[in-house]
């Protein structure tokens, strides 16, 4: 194996492993196009990485460094490429390719969430990589016409298949709300029920779909006033005609419960798990299931409903969570219709209205009491009771998507005007959900954990004062698992 310095057809010099055997010339890798001396030196130290790993040989002149004295010497400029790599490496192994710039917006989401315009300016400041805002606007316009949405989700689930080894048969629905510091409504921005308790401000509604370990695979962006059951049918079929699977099961939390999403779902031969509202059940199912579980902890009873299996079952644990909630929501509600002129909002166990007086809703609170416990499950799937509850309690999957979507790479609050603006931002977040999901996976460790981790390493650029050479040095990670992980990652590129 050998390292050669080739010219591009775009006028560029790129850097590549190649070998011969026999009059046949192979090609291992190619590590990309430089622009400056120390893009290459840093592709030259990937390359020569690269053979390493492959062959198990070192370079005899790795550790030979320039006999300099320490005061002719200086740093002339610290960057953190070894961020930039790992981050540019995990985007290109998940298959999406393509627009350099667009590719260089997720990497500083995941790196340092901001606005466009402060995201130019890490561009420009931290890896070199200026462009003008009018560039990043023009080129996401570009990509989004041109199907960058539909670009990475294929690409994600072809990566689920190849590399994850999931078949794709089972996957999870949910959907969040993103808000915006604006009060100013578009085809998209609106008022609506808020997840985040901003109900001031307008929102946008937006939907996601994971697999089994938690990776993105799908999501889909509604107007601020969507109910969430209302997102629900549109995903499944978009998410089922990209996976092409005719035996898929869809696994949602209660919101997205009705009886049309279940029809739907049934005629089109979809399969669905989806939990039940307790509450709203007739008092004679209700009370044949109390009686059938008896209260006895990991019961669990089926029944017939609306044409369906619902499946409930009993913990005490989750009982005893009911029951202090419930207890909390009654002391507040006492508390509050002693002085009903500062009632502003609707309270669980209160009825009337200010015209008819609000009296405490005793009956519902003994419902509720008797039902503390118990959770349901509908579906149309022939699963196991056992299979039913454990898959619908990795829900949680998503909601740690959302997490990390909201806090980690910050997608709240927004500052956009334009409904294509909105939709470029949140499939920039999507594609940099992929890249900090499959870090997390593949290394164990949080992404907040990892970017800690490897922000700390740059690549120093040296220069002789004397002489005016440079040489490049790195910051190097300390031994650890975490670190070998990542490491494996930067010189093979997955």
């Amino acid at each position: 194996m050998r390292i050669r310095i080739i010219n591009t057809s775009s006028h560029k010099q790129a850097i590549q492993v190649v070998s011969k055997y026999r009059g046949n010339f192979k090609l291992h890798k190619h590590f990309g196009t430089f622009n400056t001396d120390i893009e290459k030196q840093e592709l030259l130290k990937l390359a020569k990485e690269y053979i390493q790993e492959c062959t198990h040989q070192t370079d005899m002149f790795s550790n030979v460094s320039p006999n300099w004295k320490l005061d002719e010497v200086e740093i002339i400029n610290s960057q953190p490429l070894y961020l930039y790599k790992l981050l540019t490496q995990v985007y290109d192994s998940l298959g999406f390719g393509g627009d350099p710039l667009i590719r260089d917006l997720v990497v500083a989401r995941v790196y340092q969430p901001a606005s466009k315009r402060e995201t130019n300016q890490i561009l420009t400041d931290v890896f070199s990589r200026p462009y003008s805002l009018q560039t990043i606007y023009r080129h996401l316009k570009s990509s989004l016409s041109k199907g960058l949405k539909d670009d990475y989700q294929q690409s994600l689930i072809n990566y689920a298949k190849t590399e994850l080894h999931d078949t794709l048969r089972l996957v999870f629905y949910d959907v969040t709300t993103l808000a915006f510091a604006s009060q100013t409504k578009t085809t998209l921005k609106d008022f609506g029920y808020s997840k985040d308790h901003r109900s001031q401000d307008t929102q946008i509604v937006l939907g996601l779909v994971v697999n089994q370990q938690g990776f993105p695979l799908y999501f889909d962006v509604f107007s601020g006033n969507t109910f969430e059951g209302g997102t629900f049918i549109g995903v499944v079929l978009g998410v089922q005609k990209l996976l092409n699977n005719t035996d898929l099961v869809v696994v949602a939390d209660a919101g997205m419960l009705s009886v049309k999403n279940m029809d739907e779902l049934n005629e089109a031969k979809i399969q669905f798990v989806v939990g039940a509202r307790i509450s709203s059940l007739s008092i004679e199912m209700t009370n044949k299931i109390v009686k059938d579980l008896d209260k006895k902890d990991k019961a669990d009873t089926e029944v017939e409903y609306k044409g369906y299996r619902l499946l409930t079952d009993y913990s005490i644990k989750r009982a005893s969570k009911d029951i202090h909630d419930l207890n909390k929501q009654w002391e507040k509600a006492k508390a509050s219709i002693i002085k009903p002129d500062n009632i502003t909002r609707k309270y669980r166990f209160i009825t009337g209205s200010k015209k008819t007086n609000y009296s405490l809703n005793t009956s519902l609170k003994e419902k509720a009491e008797n039902i503390a416990g118990i959770k349901g499950y509908l579906t149309n799937t022939k699963l196991s009771a056992s299979i039913i509850t454990e898959k619908y309690h990795d829900l949680w999957k998503v909601e740690k998507a959302f997490r990390i979507t909201k806090s980690d790479l910050e997608a709240r609050p927004i500052f956009l005007r334009l409904d294509e603006t909105i939709k470029a931002h949140v499939t920039i977040i999507f594609a940099s959900l992929a890249i900090s999901k499959i870090l997390e996976i593949q290394t164990g460790e949080s992404i907040h954990q990892i970017i800690k981790t490897i922000s700390r390493i740059f690549t120093h650029t040296i220069q002789n004062k004397n002489t005016k050479q440079t040489t490049i040095l790195e910051t190097k990670l300390p031994k650890s698992e975490i670190c070998g992980k990542l490491n494996k990652i930067y010189r093979l590129g997955y």
